[in-house]
């Protein structure tokens, strides 16, 4: 049994568990635009996109730009959403976003087509 399961974990919780203990540190690019690096957790807990969610009330296009600034830090920092949309270019947050909920599979081509 590992530090973070209980007696009472199910096998289920056990995995999700060690997929979350396994998924720890953070990933990171640089905005090609503005050359700011950002970092995000490697694990994206849920609540932030569920907050994200909340905050975009009845615009669903707006759920990434609420959710970009609540889980990424720039240059070591937090943003704020309003900071984020109107000192982000767009060519930035497009980059963002794709590497942040993007694919992850390796060897993909530029439109994410896997090799044939």
């Amino acid at each position: 049994m590992t530090k973070d399961q209980d007696v009472g974990d199910t096998p289920l919780i056990a995995k999700l568990k060690k997929h979350k203990a396994d998924n720890v540190g953070s990933d990171e690019t640089t905005l090609p635009e503005t050359g700011i690096k950002v970092t995000w957790p490697k694990f994206k807990p849920h609540s932030i996109w569920s907050k994200a969610t909340r905050l975009s009330k009845k615009s669903p296009l707006s759920v990434t730009d609420n959710y970009l600034p609540l889980l990424c830090k720039f240059d070591g920092e937090n943003m704020t959403v309003e900071e984020f949309k109107q000192y982000i270019p767009t060519d930035d947050i497009l980059h963002l976003t794709g590497e942040v909920m993007g694919d992850d599979d390796e060897g993909d081509d530029d439109v994410g087509n896997a090799p044939t």
